[in-house]
């Protein structure tokens, strides 16, 4: 009896002094559980904008040429671009610039962006890829548009989206999507994007997809014939896409000559945080896995 005591003690202190000796050693790792987002759909990345202190692309480098009052905010992580009249990014886009090829896009954000409330509101341009000969609209941009729809009540944001191909008849493609998913003043993931194979447009907010109808959803680069089928979208092809514009207005406010001066054209008064660009359309598991990888990096 006295050697199962024993050794019972034994047994008793090793557990102890293994445990202080664990607890002594063991840093908890303060990446556990979490996903860089920048390891999904890595390859077709082509501009990364943290927005963390700066305006640089952490993709090629790229550096804002001139920019305006830009401010920063603790945003979604770490810190965020935070809008204002007269803030924002203006880049020359290099003649190696995958911006300047784009066939088709995802543009992935955090967006907290104030409605507009009336018809007389200013409206403001998030972000632009602009066109020599079209600096109003561009090759590509995203702008918000104002309120007053049932598919956009008063606590969501109506956004637009406008794309171009050079080839087509109808160059531009011109798409609001409203939306009570999209939240005014309120953090929200969205992901917008067109698939150049399938001549679809997609909207995913955090994470899951938008339901819109085939008049949204599908893009035609003409009308419909008498006899046949209406012609897909297929690739964009930009024109003379030299800059991009973030977080500012117009580029007809920005880089034209003399500046449009028109009390409609807005300044982004939001707040945008990791803002990515892909060269291809996400499938919506990559989507959803963006989303979910996202989360995992909040403040």
């Amino acid at each position: 009896m006295k050697k199962i005591n024993l050794f019972s003690g034994i047994a008793v202190l090793c557990l102890f002094l293994g445990m202080s000796f664990s607890s002594c050693t063991t840093t908890p790792d303060p990446n556990a559980g979490k996903t860089d987002p920048s390891t999904i759909a890595t390859a077709d990345l082509v501009a990364y904008f943290p927005f963390n202190g700066n305006g640089n692309d952490s993709i090629t480098g790229m550096t804002p040429a001139t920019s305006g009052n830009v401010t920063y905010a603790t945003a979604r992580r770490k810190a965020g671009f935070q809008g204002n009249n007269v803030g924002y990014f203006l880049y020359n886009l290099p003649t190696t610039s995958k911006l300047r090829t784009l066939q088709a896009f995802t543009v992935a954000m955090w967006l907290n962006e104030p409605q507009i409330p009336n018809e007389t509101a200013a409206v403001p341009m998030i972000l632009q890829i602009t066109n020599d000969d079209d600096l109003f609209w561009g090759n590509l941009s995203l702008s918000q548009d104002r309120m007053g729809t049932a598919a956009a009540p008063v606590d969501s944001l109506n956004l637009k989206a406008v794309f171009h191909s050079q080839t087509a008849v109808w160059q531009n493609q011109f798409i609001n999507f409203p939306t009570p998913a999209i939240k005014a003043a309120k953090w929200t993931h969205i992901i917008y994007e067109y698939d150049n194979v399938t001549s679809t447009f997609n909207v995913f907010v955090n994470g899951a997809k938008v339901p819109f109808p085939a008049g949204t959803t599908n893009r035609y680069a003409d009308a419909k014939p008498a006899t046949g089928v209406q012609p897909p979208f297929g690739n964009m092809v930009f024109n003379k896409p030299s800059k991009l514009i973030l977080g500012g207005g117009w580029a007809t406010k920005i880089i034209q000559t003399p500046a449009a001066t028109d009390a409609w054209m807005g300044w982004f008064n939001g707040s945008m945080d990791e803002l990515r660009i892909y060269d291809r359309a996400l499938t919506a598991a990559e989507a959803q896995a963006l989303y979910a990888a996202e989360v995992t990096q909040l403040n």
